[in-house]
């Protein structure tokens, strides 16, 4: 980012402008973050050690709409719900039947943590073009 100003003026109204980015804006990035973490889990869901049988893991993965700053990605919580055992290999279970503790196969913080810097990017475009740079 480069701020050019002459006086005392011009830094105030350059201090406003970049104050100026709208919740519009912030929901505008989260949303093009959320998109572009869901395309990766979705593209990686069979990559760290879970089997494709049904394939209801890649239609699980949703994304929420942004609210109060936040915005999710995963899968709807539930039973019923399709895709909701992903939840348990993140985290491992107990297997009562085998009467002992499955460890985790993560997904999601693998997938996060290796995507972290393009969603930054991907935020730092949207305020780009937000804010006319």
């Amino acid at each position: 980012m480069r701020l050019d100003f002459e006086g005392l003026d011009d830094l105030i109204n350059e201090i406003d402008r970049i104050e100026g980015l709208t919740d519009e804006l912030k929901d505008q990035a989260l949303i093009k973050g959320g998109d572009y973490l869901k395309d990766k889990v979705i593209a990686e869901v069979y990559s760290h050690g879970l089997i494709k049988r049904s394939g209801q893991a890649q239609e699980a993965i949703t994304r929420t709409d942004p609210k109060n700053g936040e915005l999710f990605v995963g899968t709807e919580g539930g039973k019923k719900q399709p895709g909701y055992y992903l939840y348990m290999h993140e985290f491992g279970y107990y297997n009562v039947m085998a009467r002992r503790f499955i460890a985790p196969k993560p997904l999601m913080s693998i997938v996060y943590e290796n995507s972290k810097n393009n969603i930054l990017n991907e935020y730092v475009d949207v305020f780009r073009k937000g804010l006319g740079m």
